[in-house]
């Protein structure tokens, strides 16, 4: 799918996100850990903050709410379940991997599509 310009690199690093959370997924207990210190926490965590930071205030019409606060509401979800495994919750990893993979197709489907509707070309 053809992505704004300006939302190319967000995109792009969907990618290794869904790939992650599909590894993650099929990984037994003890893969699980090691596959998920592969995961660039920095990284999700700034890229959750720019897509808050600059793209969701884009949507306000009352039809776009749902979409933005579902947004805001799987952020505060993957960074509890981060924080979490972080402190040594290993067993939220295979909900942290649902969660993501289930965030990074919705973001794709459906918020960037609403997203673009916004920008300019």
């Amino acid at each position: 799918m053809k992505r704004h310009p300006l939302l190319q690199s967000l995109s792009r690093e969907h990618q290794p996100a869904l790939s992650l959370a599909v590894r993650l997924k099929r990984a037994d207990a003890g893969q699980a850990v090691s596959v998920f210190a592969q995961l660039d926490q920095p990284a999700l965590l700034a890229h959750f903050e720019e897509e808050e930071r600059d793209w969701l205030p884009l949507l306000l019409a009352d039809d776009e709410r749902p979409l933005r606060e579902r947004t805001l509401a799987e952020h505060r979800q993957l960074r509890a379940q981060l924080a979490a495994i972080s402190d040594g919750d290993s067993a939220q990893i295979a909900d942290f991997a649902m969660t993501l993979e289930a965030h990074v197709r919705f973001e794709e489907r459906e918020l960037f599509p609403l997203i673009e509707r916004h920008l300019p070309g």
